[in-house]
């Protein structure tokens, strides 16, 4: 290659450094130079481009591997749980993680019409992101709500918001369960359902799940042939606010309006479901937050059962009130700081419950505990009769029964 280039530089190079003059050299031998600098001008050349495209390809590359997992999350997003997931709400269900910057790695799915299953999970570089589990026969949602509606006392703290069907469940999973009547009524001749189950990265609230845990629900009730009006979609990472106690007067919790705790220094939780649902429920707390920016502690309670499995959280009250009813049949009674009332509601058992919380049983200040000079048993059989009678009639249910006066 050197040899090459010092012959490139032909006579005029020998007449710059006194050696041949250019005449000495014949027509054919500058040719020859000529020729050979022309050749080595483009090797030049070469080298100059490829080292630019090597350059280039560098650049491109890193510039590939920067963008990819971007383009994969899009891709994993825009197909998870069969496209259910809205827009923009995988996004809000990784900001709710404890890793919001992971990447998205998988997202599986899987349809069992014979099963009456469907199932879906989309996972990060660190965490589950959403996981959701739909059931339509009747012994698996009933072994999953006996998860939830435990011997011991174990329940759902509280409804979900918007009139939808279900409940807040424990470790902050959302249960909803809309109905299926495409798939018939179960051997007892109950009308079908779904059980759908919703779960998060931690610390998700089931607040950051509802809207996509609503969407995958309308597609598993589609695809396992549901044939039913798809359920409305929550506001993304909405989370429920109280209002004015006035508000439930037009409700069938309206006995709370109507009750001894009143104005502006008391705040409302409705969560009253617009159709057939598991669970109903009326709060009522101080209004602000406490000193960790959270909503006061409900001081008053009102809940709906509807479902066998409400046995469970009544014979456990039962024993814990030591109410005087028979163990195994539980009856409706009051104490002082908890009563039920049951009927039957679609061939099935059905509660409805008031809970207070008295000062002296709760540590904490006692704006948030309610003593019985202010409320009294009195009053609580009132609530809960008023709540029990307007279910109850919204409902269909048969053979209410309340418990007699204290």
């Amino acid at each position: 290659m050197a040899e090459a280039d010092d012959e490139a530089r032909g006579p005029e190079e020998a007449e710059r450094t006194g050696r041949a003059g250019l005449l000495d050299y014949s027509d054919e031998q500058r040719e020859s130079w000529r020729v050979l600098r022309e050749q080595a001008e483009r090797r030049r050349r070469r080298r100059r481009v490829a080292g630019w495209c090597v350059a280039g390809v560098l650049v491109l590359g890193v510039a590939g591997w920067v963008a990819k997992p971007t383009l994969k999350d899009m891709r994993i997003a825009s197909s998870a749980c069969d496209g259910a997931i809205p827009d923009g709400g995988m996004d809000a269900l990784r900001a709710a993680t404890g890793s919001p910057d992971a990447h998205l790695t998988e997202s599986t799915s899987e349809t069992r019409a014979e099963l009456g299953r469907y199932s879906c999970e989309v996972v990060s570089e660190e965490e589950r992101v959403i996981e959701v589990e739909v059931y339509g026969r009747r012994d698996d949602i009933d072994r999953e709500l006996s998860r939830e509606f435990e011997d011991h006392g174990g329940r759902p703290r509280v409804a979900l918001p918007g009139g939808l069907p279900g409940f807040e469940g424990q470790m902050s999973t959302v249960r909803l369960m809309p109905p299926c009547p495409g798939r018939g009524k179960d051997a007892a001749g109950h009308r079908g359902q779904l059980l759908v189950s919703v779960l998060g990265g931690h610390p998700a609230r089931p607040h950051h799940l509802l809207r996509a845990g609503v969407a995958v629900a309308n597609k598993a009730a589609a695809k396992l042939g549901c044939d039913a009006k798809p359920l409305p979609l929550p506001k993304q990472g909405a989370q429920p606010k109280g209002v004015r106690l006035a508000a439930a007067a037009r409700t069938s919790c309206a006995a709370l309006a109507e009750g001894p705790l009143k104005g502006s220094a008391w705040t409302a939780d409705l969560r009253i479901p617009d159709g057939p649902a598991p669970m109903a429920s009326c709060e009522v707390r101080p209004s602000g937050t406490d000193e960790d920016g959270d909503p006061h502690a409900a001081v008053v309670r009102l809940y709906g059962w509807y479902g066998d499995w409400s046995r469970r959280l009544r014979l456990f009250d039962a024993r814990s009130n030591k109410a005087s009813t028979d163990r195994e049949q539980a009856g409706p009674w009051l104490t002082e700081a908890n009563g039920w009332a049951l009927a039957r509601c679609e061939g099935q058992a059905a509660g409805f419950q008031i809970t207070v919380r008295r000062t002296g049983k709760y540590t904490g200040p006692e704006s948030t505990t309610v003593d019985r000079d202010r409320l009294s048993e009195e009053e609580m059989l009132a609530m809960l009769s008023s709540f029990a009678k307007k279910e109850s009639a919204a409902r269909g249910c048969e053979d209410l029964r309340l418990p007699t006066r204290p």
